[in-house]
């Protein structure tokens, strides 16, 4: 059993009225992305039925529009739903993973905002996807609002990267607008707690864990490969740290870099880096993210936008559920293998 939805319709480009197909989707975690994408999957105007969530507590109280919904705690029985589409908003990227595999396996594409999960495991989930011939999707988890998997994905089509930089962490972001604002570290990250972009842990943040999945992730989008995660040089943020920014002056962001070396060598790293005199990076505020990639031939491409939140990523996650939607069945690899029928 779904929840209701109602139909949706569009125009074809010859002009006749056509339905979308309507996917049964499946979410993997509740917590402030999950939720957020359940709570719009019910809504009457989305053409998608939510099917069930998979939880690590069935019993525990969920939102009142969502008190109909099928939970499960093992992954297994969740995907006995059979849904078309599984989204991922699992917490941790070892559990992720392996709910991701094991979905492709059976033939149920995935739309994922689990960066952990797919950093450095890229290309075998790629191959697995084509082997069943079904969507394995994750700009979601690279920039929330900002496209930046699409805007790599632009540039490598129009020709060799030389390098890719970028604000990737927007929690991070958050906190040293804060600190420029007057805020100190300790309230700055409880402020971007509070906001929704940091978890009650913000370690993943903090670190620079988080910056360094990501740039893997526009890494292998830009060259087809990624680099070895150990090979990814990270700085956390320490209130140390944030304290010689404020005392130094200017502009502070946390970078994340990959550049490619004439001899083909690929090298990336994160780190903090004064952009006083660089307006892409340097106008970022709050949670904002931004991309700059600069091909060989000079061609210079880039994207901004809110990269922490409920909205922003959820919102990426609907425009990857729409895209499943109208792709027909069999049409090239990685499409959707089938769609199932239902009342």
């Amino acid at each position: 059993m779904c929840l209701e939805v109602k139909d949706k319709f569009g125009a074809s480009d010859g002009g006749e009225q056509v339905t979308p197909r309507r996917l049964r989707v499946a979410v993997a975690g509740l917590g402030v992305i999950g939720e957020g994408a359940a709570l719009r999957l019910v809504e009457p105007s989305e053409p998608y039925a939510l099917c069930a969530a998979l939880v690590r507590d069935p019993a525990k109280e969920r939102d009142e529009r969502l008190k109909a919904l099928r939970t499960y705690s093992d992954p297994d029985v969740f995907l006995v739903e059979q849904p078309d589409v599984v989204v991922d908003a699992l917490p941790t990227g070892e559990a992720g993973r392996r709910l991701i595999e094991a979905a492709l396996s059976r033939g149920v594409s995935i739309v994922t905002a689990n960066k952990q999960a797919v950093a450095g495991h890229l290309a075998p989930l790629h191959d697995l996807a084509r082997r069943n011939n079904v969507v394995f999707a994750y700009s979601p988890s690279v920039g929330g609002g900002a496209p930046m998997v699409e805007t790599v994905r632009r540039a490598r089509g129009e020709g060799e990267a030389r390098q890719l930089s970028a604000i990737l962490n927007g929690t991070v972001n958050f906190i040293l607008s804060s600190l420029a604002h007057g805020m100190s570290f300790d309230d700055a990250v409880k402020a971007a707690q509070d906001a929704g972009f940091a978890e009650p842990d913000p370690t993943a943040d903090l670190s620079g864990e988080d910056a360094r999945a990501k740039i893997s992730i526009l890494t292998y989008e830009a060259y087809g490969k990624e680099i070895d995660q150990n090979a990814i040089r990270v700085e956390p943020l320490t209130a140390e740290r944030a304290a010689e920014f404020l005392k130094i002056g200017g502009v502070w962001r946390q970078m994340s870099v990959v550049k490619r070396a004439p001899d083909g060598g690929i090298s990336a790293r994160v780190r903090f880096e004064r952009v006083d005199d660089d307006p892409l990076f340097a106008n970022v505020e709050g949670e904002g993210n931004a991309l700059r990639v600069l091909n060989i031939g000079g061609a210079e491409f880039t994207c901004q936008g809110k990269g922490a939140g409920r909205a922003p990523t959820v919102s990426s996650i609907f425009a990857e559920l729409e895209k499943i939607a109208q792709t027909p069945p069999d049409e090239g690899e990685n499409t959707l293998r089938r769609v199932k029928t239902f009342s």
